[in-house]
Parts: structure tokens; C-alpha cells; sequence
């Protein structure tokens, strides 16, 4: 292949190679030079990371304001939202199995079939989100106080926990529609819904949880009403991009709205396992925010300010496994292992040296970081030894996040599942319960069993991409 920008050879001084309008061959229309595989993978991740960036700005944004009203505040979002968090495990295992199905039929250049898929997953998220509406609501109270909060968290965590799982249905468009969107290669409409529901979030949320505009200051329950408006538009946006043919994969209203056995059987066997993980891991997570809570208010708030500053590093992670799971999907719909094996490779270097900068930057400014959050010099000094010995851990939960999403898009969701679930209860719970608590480290010891956690599952993923054998899933 000639380099990009080399001329012809004689070109100039051949007439039959000038344009139609007699231009010089040099400025004559050259074929598209085809992008490299970095290219591919990065055209990909970007909009997926702006789309991340914008996410994590909203929960940034909104635990600014929360922080104000003070670590109370704080904490009882902290408990209701790992709450939601578990509930929404089942339709968002749907949508890794919507997204990896997606991904092989317009591989195999098969619209029709990924229109099916699609239709199959809204109808199954649907009633999840319904029984996860009707669970919620009917055992709030219990749920909150089952993870240890105070009567004063409890307090103010079950209005909050009540309206935002109002939203389910909302939440389950937005996870198997942007899914099918990233599924067809489209990771710019699903930035572009993102943008406009967190500017819909944050106008609802300042107004209401400060009283401006006249209207009574609702503190944290303000918050949650933002998200259930921001989540209605934002899944009536969706549906209307899917339903308009303004994506690769367009749903239409006839037919293929009846139950399909074998589809669903198709997407359960992946959605299955990827739904079982995230449960296991959100029960581990809840697990883990109780012991937490063991140790205090004051604790618990430098944890949930942690945890907001680390999803930064998440974000590309995040970015970079969508586009593993999208490219290694299409390549095996395309019956080329050779290049989804590289796509994954390639994205994974780029998610290494991103999150590894990342690092760099919790280390060197932990203190400002922290106080970005809150002002309460206990909570940022509980907080900032925490985010120094996490940023050790990035290089390898790079590999963990986005070599997972490469085998998440050729269907190899039972191996992500072991691993997972294995460290989480095998490693992190044990590892910080053992420093916490029984060794008396305090938060210092509970982020030391976190980050050996992320260290050996990062291991673990690389281990089972390595072997290759998701090459030969049959999804």
C-alpha cells in the first residue's frame, strides 16, 4: 500500500488522469486510504469516553451540590444508589447480551436479524424493570436498613431510593437501546443522548435540591426527581433514534414483537452469565459499602467521594472495552478471529496508557481532589492515603475492563462471571475485612484488599484472553 499523501508517478503529465474539469491530477479525487486498526478502535472509544466523561460529570456535579447539604447527604445517596445499582443488574446482563448479538449480525451484514434481537431484549427488559419497580418500592425500608444506615441515613435514603426506581423502565430503554446503537457500531448517538439528559439532570436537580425559582429546596430528594426527568427523555430519545431509522439497526412497530424462543434462549445464554456477574459483583459491592458504613458517617462519605474521583479513571476503561466488544463482535460476525483478537490487543494498549495517566494524577493531587468534594478536612484526610494507593492498581484494571468487554463481545461471558464473582468474594471482601477491620487499618486497609483484587482479577482476564478459546463461542 503507498503511504498516505505519496503522489502518483507521471500523473501529473497524463491528461486522461486529470478530473473532469480539467483539474491536475493533483488535486483529482484519490481513493480513501482504509484506517488503521488504532484508528478503528479509537473512532470507536472517543465518543464512548466523552459520552463516560459526561456521566461521571453528572454524578461530579451532583455530589458537589449533595456535599453541600453535608456527609449525611452524602452517604445516604451512597447507600440508596448501591441498592439501585444491584436491582439493575438483570436487564443490564440483557443488554451485554443484546450488544454482543447486535454486534455479530451486522458483522454478518444481517439488519433484519438485528432488528429481531433488539425487539426480543425490550420486550424481556421490560418485564424486569416492571418487577423491579414493583420489588423496590414495596421493600425500601428494609433494603436501606439491611445495609447498615443509620436511622438518620435511612431517613433520607428511602424518598430518594423510591423515586429514582420509579424510573426503571426508563433506565432499561436507556441500557438496551444505547446497547443496540454500540452493538451497530454507533457510539456517537449514544454521547450525543447522554449530553442531553445531563443537562436536563443538572437544571432539575439545582433547581430543586436549592429552592430557586421560587420552588422549595427538596436537598437530595431534588436530586433524585432530576434523574427520573433526565431518564424519561433521555429513553424517549432512544426509542425515537431507533424507531426513525436513524441508526444501522431501525425497529419498526410490525411484527417481531411476539415472544422468539430461540432469540431469547441466544440472549439469555450470554445475558445469563453477564447478569449473574454484575449481581454477584453489586452484592459483594453492598458488602463491601456495609463494612464501610461499619466504620462510620465520616468514613463512609471520604469512600463515596473516593469512589466518584476513581470513576474518572474508569472512563476510559470503559470506552475502550465498548469498542473491544463492538469490534470483537463484528470480527467473529465476520468470521475473522485474527482481527478480533488484535482489536482487543489494540484497544487494551490504549486503555493502559490512559488509565495508567490517570494514576499519575490521584497520586500527585489526592488532597485537592478530595477537597474538590467536600470541605470537611476528616473526610479528606481519611480520603486522600485511599486515592494514592489506588492509583497503583490502574494499569491492571485496565486490562481486567477492557480485555472483559472483548470477551463480553464474542460471547465469553461465563468466564467473565468466575472471574469476577472469584474476586470479589474471594479476594476484596476477605482482603479488607482482614485489614479493616481485624487488623484495625480502617479505610486505608479496606482499599488495600480493593486494589489486590483489581491486581489479580487484571491478571486473570489476561490469562483467559490469552488462551483464545472465545474464539470457538457459538453465540
Amino acid at each position: 500500500m503507498r503511504p498516505r499523501g505519496e503522489g502518483i508517478p507521471g500523473a501529473a503529465a497524463d491528461p486522461a488522469s486529470s478530473g473532469a474539469a480539467g483539474l491536475p491530477a493533483r488535486v483529482a479525487a484519490r481513493p480513501r486510504r482504509p484506517r488503521t486498526l488504532r484508528e478503528e478502535v479509537t473512532a470507536l472509544a472517543w465518543p464512548s469516553l466523552v459520552e463516560n466523561i459526561l456521566q461521571t460529570m453528572l454524578g461530579v456535579v451532583n455530589m458537589m451540590m449533595v456535599g453541600r447539604l453535608g456527609p449525611a447527604s452524602i452517604a445516604s445517596i451512597g447507600v440508596a444508589q448501591q441498592i439501585v445499582f444491584t436491582l439493575q443488574v438483570a436487564y443490564s446482563g440483557l443488554a451485554v447480551g443484546n450488544t454482543a448479538l447486535v454486534a455479530r449480525s451486522i458483522g454478518a451484514k444481517d439488519p433484519d436479524q438485528a432488528q429481531r434481537i433488539a425487539k426480543q431484549s425490550l420486550l424481556m427488559g421490560a418485564a424486569i424493570a416492571g418487577a423491579t419497580t414493583a420489588g423496590g418500592l414495596a421493600f425500601a425500608d428494609g433494603a436501606i436498613s439491611l445495609m447498615g444506615a443509620s436511622p438518620d441515613m435511612v431517613e433520607l435514603a428511602v424518598p430518594y431510593f423510591r423515586t429514582v426506581i420509579c424510573g426503571s423502565l426508563f433506565m432499561m430503554v436507556m441500557f438496551i437501546g444505547n446497547g443496540t446503537l454500540r452493538g451497530a457500531g454507533d457510539t456517537r448517538l449514544p454521547m450525543i443522548i447522554t449530553a442531553v439528559i445531563n443537562l436536563i439532570n443538572l437544571d432539575i436537580g439545582y433547581v430543586l435540591i436549592f429552592g430557586k425559582l421560587g420552588l422549595p429546596a427538596l436537598g437530595i430528594d431534588g436530586a433524585a426527581i432530576g434523574n427520573l426527568v433526565a431518564q424519561a427523555v433521555g429513553s424517549c430519545i432512544v426509542l425515537y433514534v431507533l424507531f426513525s431509522g436513524r441508526s444501522r439497526v431501525k425497529l419498526d412497530w410490525r411484527g417481531g414483537w411476539r415472544l422468539d424462543p430461540g432469540l431469547i434462549k441466544r440472549l439469555l445464554n450470554i445475558g445469563t452469565p453477564a447478569a449473574a456477574e454484575q449481581i454477584f459483583m453489586r452484592l459483594g459491592m453492598t458488602t463491601y459499602s456495609a463494612m464501610v458504613i461499619s466504620l462510620g458517617t465520616l468514613v463512609y462519605a471520604a469512600q463515596q467521594v473516593i469512589f466518584t474521583i476513581v470513576s474518572f479513571s474508569f472512563m476510559p476503561g470503559f470506552a475502550f472495552g465498548v469498542a473491544a466488544t463492538t469490534m470483537v463482535g463484528q470480527s467473529l460476525g465476520a468470521k475473522n478471529a485474527a482481527r478480533a483478537e488484535e482489536s482487543g490487543w489494540e484497544a487494551t494498549r490504549l486503555g493502559i496508557m490512559w488509565m495508567s495517566l490517570m494514576g499519575v494524577g490521584f497520586f500527585l493531587f489526592a488532597e485537592p481532589l478530595m477537597g474538590l468534594f467536600t470541605s470537611d478536612a476528616r473526610v479528606i484526610a481519611y480520603g486522600a492515603p485511599c486515592l494514592r494507593l489506588v492509583a497503583w492498581a490502574q494499569p491492571l484494571q485496565a486490562f481486567s475492563m477492557v480485555l472483559a468487554g472483548a470477551l463480553r463481545g464474542a460471547g465469553d461471558t461465563r468466564w467473565t462471571m468466575i472471574i469476577t464473582t472469584g474476586s470479589i468474594w474471594l479476594l476484596r471482601i476477605p482482603l479488607s475485612y482482614l485489614f479493616g477491620i481485624v487488623l484495625n487499618l480502617g479505610l486505608i486497609g479496606v482499599w488495600m484488599g480493593n486494589s489486590l483484587d483489581s491486581t489479580i482479577r487484571g491478571l486473570a482476564v489476561t490469562w483467559r484472553y490469552c488462551t483464545g478459546r472465545w474464539q470457538t463461542i457459538r453465540a
